[in-house]
């Protein structure tokens, strides 16, 4: 029993952020999320008692998924290049985990969210760049100059990654999102290694 209750809790989860991911918290409802999750309204509300509940679920796996990422990045190439993997790694989450989607579409829904998606990525982002500063590789690199940089990428890139799920991505490019920043990132590390500071 306790397994069949672990399973419709997690794909109430899913149809949540399918939900949130698609539509934003306020036009998402109890009764759909039950229907798309092939259960009733009740069992929803025997597992969460709000959507806010739910939403502080589905928030939360988005940014555990998030963080297992960044502690996956091989931290050996350097400071600068770590933030630049981290920042990659946050990307492909975007495109291949729909709670972490769903997870930075209610940071922006929601004022009562908990802890800020993005807050966790980009923080740990500018602890590298502190890092990265005064290195011989990037002695002259202005480290919220190439956090502000990270954080528009990121932002577009999952601009990006919406619109290539809805196919309004250009046709002329090859490749996704996340191989198209990846790439963008690579172009950009030379000029920001040997930046002049501001």
């Amino acid at each position: 029993m306790q397994e069949r209750a672990a399973r419709t809790r997690q794909a109430l989860v899913h149809a949540a952020a399918r939900e949130f991911d698609d539509n934003g918290y306020a036009a998402a409802s109890l009764t759909g999320i039950g229907k798309a999750a092939g259960t009733s309204t009740g069992a929803v509300t025997f597992h969460f008692t709000s959507k806010a509940a739910l939403a502080d679920e589905v928030h939360a796996q988005g940014v555990a998924v998030t963080r297992h990422a960044l502690q996956q990045v091989d931290h050996q190439a350097g400071p600068l290049r770590s933030a630049i993997a981290m920042a990659c790694a946050v990307v492909r989450c975007l495109e291949n985990d729909v709670a972490v989607r769903a997870a930075a579409r209610l940071d922006r829904d929601r004022e009562d969210c908990p802890p800020n998606w993005r807050a966790v990525w980009s923080t740990a982002v500018e602890e590298e760049l502190a890092k990265a500063a005064g290195t011989p590789s990037c002695a002259s690199a202005n480290p919220s100059l190439v956090l502000a940089l990270v954080l528009y990428l990121v932002h577009g890139a999952e601009v990006d990654v919406r619109a290539q799920r809805r196919g309004g991505a250009p046709e002329t490019r090859a490749g996704s999102a996340s191989d198209l920043f990846t790439r963008m990132c690579e172009m950009l590390l030379p000029a920001v290694e040997g930046s002049p500071s501001s």
